[in-house]
């Protein structure tokens, strides 16, 4: 029996969310989410004759749920003619990304035990089918496995709308809990949101206006549309300190303000290279005291090489280090593993 291995990364709230025309007329909800490779979720899977699939921990049921879909569509679930016996396994999910943020912790786990399910028996799912297993895993998902890619994701459906300009332009985002005290947003219990006539026309002209900057490498008009779309999100999910933090982002040489439209995380944006100054810490200190930040990190979205790390505030304000998945995780049953990144 073969050990198998997946990593997913996290995404860091979004760009653009709403919902969209459709051709014939009807709306559709979509998003344009941000890569975010600093924080990842790892799982291992072991084949068994147990007949099921169990969990560890026991809450990661969206995982265990998504392995067993795997199965599934892998031909094998309940197939005796491969372990002598009823398919299942023992599924372990390790994160590191904090749940209840907006940062895809639960699809992360998911599209890290799809991969590690495939890799396990030899296969490879395609972005578009994980994306597939994880809205029937949990519903709604987020489009952690596409990569450095935007792309226009219907979260309900699990389809890619529609592909953005690509590469992505390179800027950089300090990111942090905007309500390190209020527990997060339980996104299950989220109403769908409906949006009138003119906010349809709105969110078209934002999306229209985001292809333009990215095909135009504008990080600037990229910045704007992000504002723009965490303003309109303030009509159904209010953000801590939201005024303060769009006051904010131009005194510190931000482009824009991205959040999670369903989680508390917010980011600014800031041209490659525009986080090194320590004039932008020492106002960032401001959040501290007025919102409670307990803490700030710092990532790079397209461009060049990703730098990385999670920042304490002042006292490390200069700190570049990167974090970096393990490659080799570990089991219980002390086999070693190899990367699976799909």
């Amino acid at each position: 029996m073969k050990f198998g291995y997946g990593l997913a990364p996290a995404h860091h709230g979004e760009i653009l969310q709403g919902a969209f025309r459709d051709a014939d007329g009807g709306t559709r909800q979509g998003l344009v989410s941000v890569p975010c490779g600093i924080f990842w979720s790892e799982a291992s899977f072991l084949p068994e004759s147990s007949g099921e699939v169990t969990a560890d921990p026991p809450g990661k049921w969206k995982a265990r749920r998504a392995a067993e879909i795997a199965l599934g569509r892998l031909g094998v679930k309940n197939e005796g003619d491969r372990l002598g016996g009823r398919f299942g396994g023992r599924l372990i999910i390790r994160s590191q990304i904090p749940e209840r943020l907006g940062l895809g912790s639960s699809t992360s786990d998911v599209a890290a035990a799809v991969r590690a399910v495939a890799d396990a028996l030899g296969a490879r799912f395609s972005p578009d089918e994980t994306a597939a297993i994880a809205v029937e895993a949990e519903l709604a998902s987020d489009p952690v496995f596409f990569g450095e890619r935007f792309v226009h994701f219907a979260q309900r459906e699990g389809r890619v709308i529609g592909d953005l300009p690509y590469p992505v332009p390179g800027f950089e985002i300090i990111g942090f809990d905007a309500d390190p005290s209020g527990g997060g947003v339980d996104t299950l219990n989220l109403k769908r949101p409906c949006y009138t006539s003119s906010e349809l026309d709105e969110i078209k002209y934002l999306l229209d206006r985001l292809r333009r900057g990215l095909r135009a490498r504008d990080i600037q008009i990229v910045g704007e549309v992000s504002t723009e779309s965490a303003k309109l999100n303030q009509r159904r999910l209010r953000l801590r300190g939201f005024d303060l933090l769009v006051e904010m982002a131009p005194r510190i040489g931000a482009v824009g303000l991205q959040i999670a439209h369903s989680g508390s995380v917010a980011g600014f944006l800031f041209p490659p290279g525009g986080t090194g100054n320590p004039k932008v810490w020492a106002r960032l200190e401001a959040l501290q005291e007025e919102l409670g930040v307990s803490g700030f990190w710092r990532f790079r979205v397209g461009g060049q090489k990703r730098l990385g790390g999670r920042l304490g505030g002042a006292s490390r304000r200069n700190s570049s280090a990167r974090l970096v998945p393990l490659r080799q995780f570990i089991p219980p049953w002390g086999q070693s593993a190899a990367l699976s990144m799909i």
